[in-house]
């Protein structure tokens, strides 16, 4: 099993975490991140608007509002928060700023080389904090959600593009299943690489089961049914990180797993699925792990969003209680100008706003699976 801190704080030990470690840098203060502890319910109507209005005209996004230096990562998750807040590819009132993201995108893609992993030149905040591929990771999510949505003039594009994400994330996976091992949380690239390529072969592109199997149980094996323990090793430390990350891809596997598993291997993994995804919401309902980092940056707000659809796939109280809480946490933090923006590391408003809005967005469906 992976190495894990065993100096635990009490708190972290009960929650079945491991410590983080120092930290890499000083954090950057960038504002009060608790300005408004009064709040309980958060404002959707002005960040939306932010981000639609922060949109190039080529349809991309980067670190602020009209970014010189967009890049496909923060295009693809800005594109995925007005997709779940219901303006997609043919409906709503910013649909075409959603198709104008999916062409953004599946141009990046096209023009990259077959043999790249990579879909956008190095060096932006998200590759740094979350590895080289990330942008292809998050584009394979962001473009597999907006093709059913897109007029059929426009769906071939998209689904191209699709493709060409899919094969480079399995090709980027490792030996050990994880497809990341460089920025600052890899952990969270793999998790994002996981659900890409669910969501690709979701939308119906060929999408090989041994190596998204492969990649769901190296995130659900991050947790030490032995120990009770969140290895953090690749997740910078932070339990968050580590729990929202397995806990998400063992709901899934556990969705997935026959009600009857015939064969002991099938039945070894649903049993695992189950011990792991009862763990993270443990450790998920303890605010010492759900301040993450200790201040609130990008990877906060995707492990928000993380939590949130392994939240969602349970449903139920469990469910409803996450929905409360995590509302007033995020009202307490949104700026006076409706958005968020990350404390430390992935400080980028538009990264953080639109991660914040897909976590709003996320319901469990009639059919118990989260939408």
């Amino acid at each position: 099993m992976r190495n894990v801190i065993l100096l635990l704080a009490p708190a972290a030990l009960a929650a079945g975490v491991s410590s983080r470690p120092i930290a890499p840098s000083p954090l950057p203060p960038v504002h009060d991140a608790q300005q408004h502890p009064e709040r309980t319910d958060p404002d959707v109507q002005r960040p939306l608007a932010w981000l639609v209005a922060a949109q190039n005209t080529d349809g991309s996004w980067g670190e602020t509002a009209k970014s010189e230096r967009p890049d496909v990562a923060t295009t693809a998750i800005a594109g995925l928060a007005l997709l779940r807040m219901g303006h997609t590819g043919s409906r709503g009132e910013y649909q075409d700023h959603t198709r104008r993201a999916v062409r953004f995108i599946a141009a990046a893609v096209k023009r990259t080389p077959a043999e790249e992993i990579a879909v956008n030149e190095p060096g932006t905040l998200p590759q740094r904090k979350l590895g080289r591929n990330i942008d292809t990771f998050m584009a394979a999510q962001f473009l597999a959600e907006a093709l059913p949505t897109l007029p059929k003039g426009e769906q071939r594009r998209a689904r191209e593009a699709l493709a060409g994400c899919a094969s480079r994330i399995e090709r980027a996976q490792s030996a050990d299943g994880s497809y990341a091992k460089d920025g600052w949380a890899p952990l969270l690239a793999s998790s994002f690489a996981s659900n890409g390529l669910l969501a690709a072969r979701d939308a119906g592109v060929k999408v090989s089961r041994s190596t998204l199997e492969k990649g769901q149980q190296n995130l659900v094996e991050k947790y030490d049914d032995k120990t009770k323990v969140f290895s953090t090793s690749d997740a910078a430390g932070v339990a968050l990180y580590s729990a929202a990350a397995s806990g998400l891809a063992a709901a899934q596997m556990e969705r997935a797993a026959p009600a009857e598993p015939a064969t002991p291997v099938e039945k070894s993994r649903k049993a695992r699925a189950i011990a792991t995804r009862e763990a993270a919401s443990t450790a998920l309902s303890n605010e010492q792990v759900m301040r993450g980092f200790g201040s609130y940056g990008g990877e906060e707000h995707v492990s928000y969003m993380l939590t949130a659809e392994a939240k969602a796939e349970i449903g139920g109280a469990e469910w409803a209680e996450f929905s409360r809480n995590i509302r007033a946490r995020l009202a307490s933090i949104q700026r006076e100008d409706g958005t968020w923006r990350g404390d430390h590391c992935i400080t980028s408003t538009t990264f953080c706003t639109a991660a914040s809005l897909i976590t709003l967005a996320i319901a469990p469906r009639s059919n118990g699976r989260a939408s």
